[in-house]
Formats: C-alpha cells, sequence, structure tokens
C-alpha cells in the first residue's frame, strides 16, 4: 500500500527503550514519527530533540492510558494525512522488512482495517511472543495463540483472525476514521481486543501477516510488581468491559460461569501458596467496572 506511513510510539517511563524503539524504525523510515510523553515521571521531550530531531513529541499533563495516548498520537497522525499509521510499543523493534510487508498486506484488500505481526522474544527470537488471538469468554476472555513457542512452520500463514498483538499494530486509516479511535475506558490492556472486535462488527478483516516481524520483550509475570498489579486489575475489569459491548446472552452466561467458579477457587490457593493480593485485584477490577467505579490510578502508581 502506497502513500503516507506514521508510526506513534506511547512513552510512559524508560527513556532507553523509547530512544531505541525510534532507532528501529531507521531502516524503513517512515513519513512521521510521534512520540506520546504520557505524562511520564521519566519525560522523553529532550533527549529525543538531540537524539532524533526529526521526532514529533507530544507532552501530556497526565498518563491517560496506553488507549488515550496512542489516541493522541493517532489524531495528530490522521490529521498530518496519514494513510496508514503503526502503533508501536516503545519495548517492540522493527525486523528490517516489516514495514513493506505490512503495507503490502494492506494494499492487497481494501477490506483490511488492521495488519498484525509476527512477534518474537527479544531474549530468545527462536521463541514466538505471540501470533493472534481469540476471544473465548473464559476467565481471561481471551486465548494466546502462539505465546512462548518455538517459532515455525505453523506460524508463517497469514489469516483473519480475532485480534493481533498490540504491541504492533499497522492501522489503515479509513478505517480509524469509520470506526473511531481505541476506547479510552480501557485504560489499557484489552483496548486492542476491542477495536479488533468492532472492526470485524463493522465488515472489515483483521489479519495477522507473518512476514511482518517484530521482537518485544518480557510476558506474564515479568516486570516489576507494580507493572504485574496493574495487569492484573485492568485486564480483569475490562474483560467486563468488553463483554458489555460485545458478548451474546450466552458468552455473558459462559463468562459469568467461569469468573463465579475460578476466582474463588483461586483466592483460596493463593491464600495458601501466596499471591492472594493479585487475586483480590482481579475481583476489585470486576466489581469496579461492574459498579462503574474510577480505577484506583493513584494506588496502582499511574497519576
Amino acid at each position: 500500500m502506497t502513500g503516507r506511513l506514521a508510526v506513534v510510539i506511547v512513552h510512559w517511563q524508560d527513556r532507553a527503550e523509547t530512544l531505541a524503539c525510534v532507532d528501529s524504525l531507521a531502516a524503513e523510515p517512515p513519513d512521521h514519527v510521534i512520540v506520546v510523553d504520557n505524562g511520564s515521571r521519566e519525560p522523553v521531550g529532550e533527549l529525543l530533540a538531540d537524539h532524533a530531531p526529526h521526532v514529533d513529541v507530544v507532552r501530556l499533563p497526565e498518563n491517560r492510558g496506553f488507549a488515550g495516548g496512542a489516541n493522541v498520537g493517532m489524531e495528530r497522525a490522521l490529521a498530518r494525512g496519514a494513510d496508514v499509521v503503526l502503533l508501536l510499543n516503545n519495548d517492540a523493534r522493527l525486523y528490517a522488512g516489516a514495514q513493506a510487508a505490512a503495507r503490502a498486506a494492506l494494499g492487497g484488500d481494501r477490506r483490511i482495517a488492521i495488519v498484525g505481526a509476527r512477534v518474537v522474544t527479544r531474549e530468545d527470537p527462536a521463541r514466538l511472543w505471540l501470533a493472534w488471538g481469540e476471544v473465548t469468554y473464559r476467565q481471561s476472555l481471551v486465548a494466546l495463540r502462539g505465546a512462548d513457542v518455538p517459532d515455525g512452520p505453523a506460524w508463517r500463514t497469514p489469516r483473519d483472525v480475532a485480534w493481533v498483538a498490540g504491541c504492533a499494530m499497522w492501522f489503515r486509516a479509513e478505517a480509524l476514521r469509520a470506526l473511531g479511535l481505541l476506547d479510552e475506558t480501557f485504560f489499557a490492556y484489552h483496548e486492542e481486543v476491542d477495536w479488533c472486535a468492532r472492526a470485524r462488527e463493522g465488515g472489515w478483516r483483521v489479519l495477522y501477516w507473518p512476514d511482518a516481524v517484530v521482537t518485544h520483550t518480557g510476558r506474564g509475570s515479568h516486570g516489576n510488581p507494580r507493572s504485574i498489579r496493574v495487569r492484573k486489575y485492568f485486564a480483569a475489569r475490562n474483560t467486563i468491559l468488553f463483554a458489555r459491548k460485545h458478548a451474546r446472552p450466552l458468552e455473558w452466561a459462559k463468562l459469568a460461569a467461569f469468573l463465579a467458579v475460578m476466582l474463588p477457587s483461586e483466592l483460596v490457593y493463593r491464600a495458601v501458596t501466596g499471591g492472594a493480593a493479585e487475586t483480590r485485584l482481579k475481583l476489585e477490577g470486576i466489581r469496579d467496572a461492574i459498579a462503574g467505579r474510577r480505577p484506583p490510578f493513584e494506588r496502582l502508581g499511574l497519576r
């Protein structure tokens, strides 16, 4: 697909990762690079002004979550005439040829709204970080396909999927204008699952494209205790928000049954083995979603 390509990177802490992410774009330079400094305690604007003066830096006064920060960058990209917008995590890196591969995929069918990468693990590129995802309406809402398994032929075939890895997503600008941007109610986690569901419901295609290769670091229990708490709370909360938007009655019943059975069992198990606080955070996230309560941003260290 020809036309203008913009890359949006959301920065929140870890300046070294953001600088390295910007550097990884040099092999296939986009027309516009936007870094959204999402109220970070480690501002990156001055460093980028010296290190990569071509980068367009937007500084937000507070953390608006991944969805909110991404939307600011994508709005700016669309306003500057982007035809394709790559939303890239600051801890993701592009392999050579990834941009060209993703744009070729978008050019193959105007019904394709979004293209996702084959994501390999930075620490061991022979293993996948993620290929694509499905929506199961089990306790965790989603299932990860190709997560932490050896890379190989099974993951090298393009396919339409329920959702693609949120660390590297090439959006067709036309689809963003038609469907809207990410739902900022989610703040972080499952916002890409929601956008892909909206696209499919609107008659667009969501495509996994294995020739577009990206590296990503860490998974699951990796990260500091604060980041794990944030993930536990918002993944549980946003499961309910997603179901409200997309679930049919039988899917709601399935989700409710899994939550009713699995979470109490998990709480009892964790009370004995350790980690009960994380399960309580899941329960708190579900409660807050049902009650329409504001997330505890300050307690989670997000503002």
